[in-house]
């Protein structure tokens, strides 16, 4: 594209594409944050469903309120919820040779779990640049476990290098996310905390096919660490891996200059199955087999 033709693109895309695109995919995280001043308020329900074994689903909720600091600088608090729906029986995870199964019993609840702060800063403009790229960091207390429902005590802190880079002028974008999450558990009245460490690669890209209306495909692949007492022979812990998997499906978003929605369905491809030789299949105990995500924001 000519100068004289990249600067009225680049006008239009800082004024409108940050809240078109921060949204445009179901799990990615975009280079562009909030201008300054300028604040946006999402909710997020992700429904998770299927184990190995029995009937589980729960939903987890999330709402967010983010606020521009700076132009290149913005900030988040969420709440977080999670509705429990599982009929397990002796079990609903575990591996397809292993009777040792996990997650047992019923549960059918809703309970907020906790809160979150998160700070993104874009050091290079998808827009100006020749590639977006933004820092990512959030922290996270929780009092439940996501999976079982169990009361605790959890801490997450996650951080994310964000790639972004727009092609057709600006019709076609194309997101990465290099993640790395660490979390700490200790259920209650328990006497020894557990710790994981995640390194996740996310990737999607997203095609505007009308006015407001975009399509994407999006998937990612991680892998667990876990450290814990009874891991090693001796008893005092060690780390070990735990499981990979890899999920992807497709998304729409719609986006308005005031709001926007995005809806992603992903399902679990592959992963390792929990089996004592903990070989491909799919990873049920952590993970389900599929999820549906839908995301609604404001901007004000």
């Amino acid at each position: 594209m000519k100068m004289y033709k990249a600067v009225p693109f680049v006008i239009w895309a800082m004024l409108t594409q940050s809240h078109v695109y921060a949204g445009s995919l179901g799990y990615l995280k975009s280079a562009e944050t909030l201008p300054q001043g300028a604040q946006e308020a999402t909710l997020s329900i992700t429904q998770k469903e299927g184990k190995r074994y029995g009937s589980y689903k729960r939903d987890e909720y999330r709402a967010e309120y983010a606020y521009g600091l700076t132009n290149d600088l913005s900030a988040a608090f969420y709440l977080n919820g999670i509705q429990h729906n599982f009929d397990c029986g002796t079990g609903c995870a575990g591996g397809p040779d292993d009777a040792d199964k996990e997650i047992s019993g019923s549960l059918h609840q809703s309970r907020m779990t906790g809160v979150s702060i998160e700070l993104k800063k874009n050091l290079l403009s998808p827009y100006k640049d020749p590639l977006g790229l933004a820092l990512l960091g959030e922290v996270t207390y929780a009092t439940r476990d996501n999976i079982t429902g169990e009361k605790g005590v959890g801490w997450g802190y996650e951080t994310k290098l964000i790639f972004q880079k727009p092609y057709l002028d600006g019709q076609l974008q194309w997101l990465t996310n290099l993640e790395l999450e660490v979390e700490s558990w200790k259920a209650e009245g328990g006497s020894t905390t557990e710790w994981a460490v995640a390194p996740r690669l996310r990737t999607g890209v997203s095609y505007r096919f009308a006015p407001k209306w975009s399509v994407g495909l999006e998937g990612w692949i991680d892998k667990e660490i876990l450290n814990s007492p009874g891991v090693t022979n001796d008893g005092k812990g060690g780390w070990e891996m735990d499981h990979w998997d890899l999920f992807a499906g497709p998304s729409i978003h719609y986006g308005d200059k005031s709001w926007w929605f995005t809806v992603t369905a992903v399902k679990q491809i592959a992963g390792s199955d929990e089996s004592n030789n903990n070989h491909k299949g799919r990873h049920l105990a952590d993970h389900e087999k599929k999820e549906l995500r839908v995301k609604v924001g404001y901007n004000f």
